[in-house]
Formats: C-alpha cells, sequence, structure tokens
C-alpha cells in the first residue's frame, strides 16, 4: 500500500454552493471556484493545477458558517483520497473570508 503524500496547498476561493456533505458529518461540502493558489513551503503542492476550475472542497462546518454563495477566502486545503479538504484547524491568518 503507498502511503499518502503530505501536501497542503493555500487557496484563494469564491464559494459557488454549499451544504452538508453527504458522508462527512460536521462538515459541509462547498463547489467553490480556485482563483489562486500557492503552495505552503515545506509540503506537497497538489491543488494548484486547480486554479481556474470548479472543485468540491469539504469545510468543517464549524469554519463554514460564514461562507455564502459569492464570498471569497482564503484557506489552505489538501488533496486526500478523492476528497479536497480545507485545514480542520488552521492557525490564526490561515482561513480568511473576505468582507462582501
Amino acid at each position: 500500500m503507498v502511503a499518502p503524500v503530505e501536501n497542503l496547498t493555500a487557496l484563494r476561493i469564491r464559494v459557488a454552493a454549499i451544504g452538508p456533505h453527504p458522508r462527512l458529518p460536521d462538515w459541509d461540502l462547498a463547489a467553490v471556484d480556485v482563483l489562486s493558489a500557492a503552495p505552503v513551503p515545506g509540503l506537497s503542492d497538489l491543488l494548484s493545477s486547480r486554479v481556474g476550475q470548479r472543485i468540491d472542497l469539504a469545510v468543517p462546518a464549524k469554519q463554514a458558517d460564514g461562507l455564502h454563495p459569492g464570498i471569497v477566502a482564503d484557506l489552505r486545503a489538501r488533496l486526500a483520497v478523492g476528497e479536497v479538504l480545507a485545514e480542520r484547524d488552521p492557525a490564526e491568518g490561515d482561513f480568511t473570508i473576505e468582507n462582501p
């Protein structure tokens, strides 16, 4: 079995739609447009190729409260098995919502 690659990418996203995640309790699933991406030093960047695309992004429900269609946010996310996941416990400043 192959070990997963430790990865994390800083993303700027615009939310298109958001609702409860169908498989992960305490997570929401957002359709987001990836506006920009940057590598996180020391970790593999597996998401920069998604700039300009709409992707599904799983976001912990406690962070998703301020997200709704049209909102722009900066966050860090990783590619897991079949899922793009926002960082569960981001450091201060690593998950910000732009004032609409």
